[in-house]
């Protein structure tokens, strides 16, 4: 008999014994680590009891799986939403491939639906095994390694100023405020600030402006680039928070400035224009791609998402804007269940700037085919429309209307995250 349910501290060692042996890196099986990951699961399950469910799944009560489910607000077309994120899925050992992962995770999305998730989130350690269960592709996010002296210069330094740890209150506030403002960052979980506040090797450059206020932040670490030369050094930044063009250009020239210290830097970022702000986007690989290109940044696939109800999702959204159109569109969607293995259909209505579901008996324009998982990516602004379908991941039964609902669906701005669940 098997039976999944919420965990506590009374599983502790079976859950550090699943744990320890999915998440083998950087970890060792001695009574130190044991103690350390003990503490700090009993501080989690603590702290966060109302934000975040410990899972497990026992047979003839046996713990033989765990996940957590976190309750995240994530920003959706500029407002807060409740989603909810899969983390930490292990399996113990000797239960592998027996199909475990998949009722844990069908566990995760019936548990989603029911609370009123408008989306589920989660970070992959098999691209395709979640893609398999209808999960579309999120952001990708770029890694520039680069000289640091390519940054943009500072020229006024008077905004800038080092934050210490006291000041991590304004720094949280400031970052609540950016999650407020950019399509797809979620809040910060209670674990996310507890790491904040014991890592002792970050340092952060804050920008403030007249009245004292954070408008952004730089959170970076130097690592040693020379096992033989301890001037060696690069920049590894790790938060990069900014409510301006200007506020972000005073960072990087902060950054810039420390070029005596560190020779490259290494910045990460959702926006896939970042390169035009660099004068010399070209890495430091020097690495050449034809025909004629010169690589400026490595690409990383992260959050995937899975919209479970698209109704739901609509009518909860339904202060999105659209292009005001002339005449209303009514586009059928039409994609299989991957964990159901049967076809839906959901038909939006585009009408007078906003968008809604079709009611019962209502013909569409036009019909799109897909799968579960591109038609999250498409609805969350993760890719264009009119390039799903030229490369053929999408099909439209009349192509008269590619443009059309490429204008509606596009978005100013890709959903991104930096959150690490």
């Amino acid at each position: 008999m098997r039976e999944i349910r919420k965990i506590g501290p009374e599983v502790m060692e079976e859950y550090l014994t699943i744990y320890l042996h999915a998440y083998p890196a950087y970890k060792t099986l001695d009574d130190a680590c044991r103690d350390y990951y003990r503490k700090k699961t009993e501080t989690d399950m603590r702290e966060d009891a109302d934000s975040v469910e410990f899972i497990g799944m026992f047979e003839d009560e046996k713990l033989i799986a765990k996940m957590k489910i976190v309750k995240f607000s994530m920003n959706i077309y500029g407002q807060m939403q409740y989603v909810t994120g899969l983390m930490a899925l292990a399996v113990h050992p000797l239960y592998k491939k027996m199909g475990i992962a998949l009722d844990m995770v069908r566990y995760f999305e019936a548990y989603s639906r029911e609370s009123g998730a408008l989306a589920a989130l989660l970070l992959p350690f098999d691209i395709a095994f979640y893609r398999k269960m209808g999960y579309g592709l999120g952001t990708r996010m770029d890694e520039y390694r680069i000289p640091t002296a390519g940054l943009p210069r500072c020229g006024d330094r008077s905004a800038l100023c080092i934050l210490e740890k006291d000041d991590l209150p304004q720094v949280l506030r400031c970052y609540e405020r950016y999650a407020e403002k950019n399509h797809g960052v979620l809040k910060k979980s209670g674990e996310e600030i507890r790491a904040m506040e014991a890592d002792t090797q970050i340092r952060r450059v804050g920008c403030r402006d007249e009245e004292g206020r954070l408008k952004g932040y730089a959170a970076y670490r130097f690592v040693a680039a020379s096992e033989v030369n301890y001037t060696l050094n690069r920049l590894d930044v790790e938060e990069l928070i900014y409510e301006d063009g200007s506020t972000l250009r005073k960072l990087l020239g902060f950054l810039r400035m420390q070029e005596d210290e560190a020779q490259e830097i290494v910045l990460r970022s959702g926006e896939e224009d970042f390169y035009h702000l660099l004068e010399d986007p070209q890495d430091v690989s020097d690495n050449y791609i034809p025909f004629g290109y010169l690589q400026t940044n490595i690409s990383a696939v992260g959050t995937m998402y899975k919209i479970l109800d698209p109704e739901y999702f609509v009518r909860k959204t339904a202060y999105r804007g659209f292009p005001a159109e002339e005449e209303r569109l009514i586009v059928e969607f039409r994609y299989e269940d991957a964990l159901a293995h049967d076809e839906r259909r959901v038909t939006i209505v585009f009408d007078e700037g906003g968008w809604k579901p079709a009611g019962p008996g209502t013909q569409p324009d036009t019909a799109v085919s897909c799968r579960q998982g591109d038609f999250s990516a498409l609805l969350l602004g993760c890719c264009r429309f009119s390039s799903l379908i030229r490369l053929g991941v999408m099909e439209i039964d009349d192509r008269q209307f590619v443009s059309r609902i490429e204008r509606l669906l596009s978005l100013p701005q890709k959903p991104w995250t930096n959150t690490d669940y």
